[in-house]
């Protein structure tokens, strides 16, 4: 395969689409010479400009809003779209869809599972077809819109499958076992969403959620805090990416390059989090270790990092016990408040060690959501806590450690979008930390 092949991604907007550089690295490891370029079109320009595109390139993706909008203009749609009623993929004038296959690849455990599909769109809708096929014993569809909820139940319905019921996002927690995600919410940068209750989290056993953008959202971080198997969207992306490439290639074996396709799979994580700048802030009881774990994970994932405590002092010109003596506790809060919220609207990724208390001062955590930021909670036993503390003469609160460890565990908890044990060695927190969000030592 020597000719330089062409190929794209029609949408509109297409913003930081992350296609172009998963395409080119696939087609770089198979040996397949060309381009993938991004062709944003908006949707009353699309019956100009597809023809022009389908003439001049050997294929193409498509996503929002042109998934459905393309089907008129092909020959016909192969099995794949068919079924899920939308093309990603268009291949000479044929219409397919690879994000069934993209997503069975990531092997979510729903046979004999009560699965609920949050979301009644096209992303839902491949989910929910693709539960029934993995052997699902029930299927909810849960949305915003009931009637949109009921169009997508009765499809599968006339599929044959009949344990299908919809509910509500206002209706209330429902009672599965596997929940996923076909809607936006999480994604970067409105961080702060999340499409689950905590009631619904304690008793699921799997969750999967389609954003990729962090490349773990709050719904996968707090499913993981509770030991609950779940991944975010970024392999689906990939492995549709790989199927789209198997059927405009049919000649190459794909199989033999399981290995390199690893390896671009592994480290599309790092370019998720260029484009989509999330800081993380860590939290926990004194001792837990926010400084020093803060320090090596930034180191891990190259990311800034920033200590809020050395924020305040070199702000106030004086050191954290020298505040609380000239101004009191209350004086230190407005400080330390004033400077956390200061560093949340930087621009940029970055690690950032939060104070023991400054995630608990009202309206905080819903701060650091709306900033594009995630909490890390380093949960350590209130003894570690201490032995690692010593008789610190700089950390006013000292001496009512125990009372306050008992208040304040709770609210950590309550924060957090991750929970880590860090009553260990720091090198094996920070490997929790970056596990959690699929990023690489």
């Amino acid at each position: 395969m020597n000719s330089k092949r062409h190929f794209g991604l029609i949408g509109c907007p297409l913003g930081h689409s992350l296609s172009p550089l998963i395409h080119e690295r696939i087609m770089s490891v198979m040996g397949i010479p060309g381009e993938y370029r991004l062709y944003q079109i908006e949707p009353e320009a699309l019956p100009a400009e597809l023809p022009k595109l389908l003439a001049a390139l050997d294929g193409f993706n498509c996503t929002i809003p042109h998934k459905e909008a393309v089907i008129p203009f092909l020959e016909r749609l192969a099995p794949s779209a068919s079924l899920y009623g939308a093309v990603n993929t268009v291949q000479g004038r044929v219409g397919h869809n690879t994000d069934g296959a993209g997503f069975a690849a990531c092997q979510v455990p729903m046979k004999g599972h009560k699965v609920c599909v949050l979301g009644a769109g096209g992303v839902a809708r491949v989910l929910a077809v693709e539960a029934v096929w993995a052997g699902a014993r029930g299927l909810v569809i849960k949305a915003r819109t009931p009637a949109r909820a009921e169009k997508l139940a009765e499809e599968i319905r006339k599929q044959g499958f009949q344990a299908v019921s919809t509910a509500s996002f206002n209706g209330g927690p429902v009672d599965c076992d596997v929940f996923l995600n076909g809607t936006p919410l999480g994604m970067w940068p409105e961080t702060g969403g999340i499409p689950c209750t905590p009631e619904e989290l304690e008793g699921a056993k799997a969750v999967y959620d389609t954003v990729y953008n962090p490349t773990a959202t709050r719904l996968v971080l707090q499913a993981k805090s509770r030991g609950i198997w779940a991944r975010g969207g970024l392999d689906m992306l990939f492995w549709q990416a790989v199927e789209a490439q198997k059927i405009w290639n049919p000649g190459l074996d794909f199989g033999k390059f399981q290995a390199e396709l690893d390896g671009v799979r592994h480290g599309l994580a790092e370019e998720v989090l260029r484009i989509g700048p999330v800081k993380l802030v860590l939290t926990g009881f004194m001792g837990s270790g926010k400084t020093h774990v803060g320090r090596m994970l930034a180191e891990a994932a190259s990311l800034p990092f920033a200590d809020l405590d050395e924020l305040i002092a070199a702000k106030a010109g004086q050191s954290i016990s020298e505040i609380f003596a000239s101004q009191g506790e209350a004086g230190f809060r407005r400080l330390e408040r004033e400077v956390f919220l200061e560093r949340l609207q930087r621009p940029g990724a970055e690690v950032l060690a939060a104070g023991g208390g400054t995630l608990l001062q009202p309206g905080m955590a819903e701060a650091v959501h709306s900033a594009a930021a995630l909490v890390i909670y380093l949960d350590v036993p209130l003894d570690e806590a201490l032995a690692r503390i010593g008789s610190d003469s700089g950390r006013p609160l000292l001496g009512e450690a125990p009372k306050l460890y008992a208040e304040r565990r709770p609210l950590y908890e309550q924060a957090a979008d991750l929970k880590v044990d860090s009553g260990g060695e720091a090198a094996k927190t920070v490997q929790s930390i970056m596990s959690a969000f699929g990023w690489e030592l």
